[in-house]
């Protein structure tokens, strides 16, 4: 008892002690300046320089549609680096849209703490044509204005895949080689996801960092995958690989593994109640409170409160 509670002080303490050097508002404007880099053309532009410092060297990160993206790099690589093909191949038919606009719809700040709610436009150039994206974020503001720790979540992210993917499936099959089942949707998606990260991975694995010796090594064995869910992007399927060929050519020695066989340490199988279970966070995004309930603590550890 007397060592929970010893554990719940010194977790409000210490939420009190990190929140205390900057002001909620220079918290809030950090990460409006944040969304804004977010948006085209300027994220392609934080993604080459792979350490954005937008983010804090040390940065811990998570969204829930993939895993966790931490250190510097890799969330300059994933959070922004999923645009990079766009601004070259803006008429690509990629099931990931680039963020043009967005409005803010919810916000509450304390100390160094951001919850905030945006509702991005993604523009998806095959259909001419903008959605709706929202993001629910938390995040945790430094003493320089960085990103020391993000947690975002795609809402509605698989509503939004079953309605715009459908729409872009003609547009796909215009890019499929040797199409041999033009009216089957699901095998179009596929094989556009499976050439996709073939053709990237060819082009920029190469030596230590080669996954397949041919086309036809590489396609055999991404059509032996299944295919995935859009909202489960972090596990040992297809979906995941493709998502992963944009940042091949910022790092590949980092990234060519996992749009390989084995899936490095991105694409791999996953236990539903780790995830959800696990403990990310060092500082995490509980407000400073007297309040037990607050706490992130276990079952066990709440009930000796009461």
């Amino acid at each position: 008892m007397l060592r929970t509670l010893l554990a719940v002080a010194s977790l409000a303490l210490s939420g009190m002690m990190a929140s205390a050097a900057i002001t909620s508002e220079q918290a809030m404007k950090a990460v409006i300046n944040f969304a804004d880099n977010y948006l085209a053309p300027r994220n392609a532009e934080v993604a080459a320089s792979i350490n954005s410092t937008l983010f804090a060297e040390d940065v811990r990160g998570s969204v829930d549609v993939s895993t966790d993206f931490d250190g510097r790099e890799l969330a300059t690589e994933y959070l922004f680096g999923l645009f990079v093909n766009l601004a070259k191949y803006p008429d690509e038919p990629s099931p990931i849209g680039n963020p043009i606009n967005y409005t803010l719809s919810t916000a509450v700040a304390q100390g160094n703490t951001v919850a905030a709610g945006f509702k991005f436009e993604f523009y998806y150039g095959a259909l001419n044509q903008s959605f709706p994206v929202e993001i629910d974020a938390f995040f945790n503001i430094n003493d320089q204005l960085q990103v020391a720790e993000y947690d975002l979540v795609f809402r509605r992210w698989a509503w939004a895949t079953d309605y715009i993917v459908p729409q872009l499936i003609p547009h796909m099959a215009r890019k499929v080689e040797n199409l041999t089942q033009p009216t089957n949707a699901t095998y179009i998606l596929q094989q556009y996801l499976a050439q996709s990260t073939c053709r990237a991975a060819l082009e920029f694995c190469h030596g230590e960092n080669e996954q397949y010796a041919s086309h036809e090594e590489c396609m055999g064995l991404l059509n032996g995958l299944p295919l995935g869910q859009f909202y489960r992007l972090g596990e040992n399927n297809l979906g995941c690989r493709y998502l992963h060929t944009p940042m091949l050519p910022l790092r590949p020695n980092v990234h060519c593994p996992h749009v390989g066989p084995s899936g490095g340490d991105m694409c791999v199988p996953r236990n539903y109640t780790e995830v959800v279970r696990a403990k990310h966070f060092p500082q995490g995004f509980v407000a400073s409170t007297s309040d037990s309930y607050n706490v992130d603590v276990n079952v066990d550890a709440a009930l000796d409160l009461l």
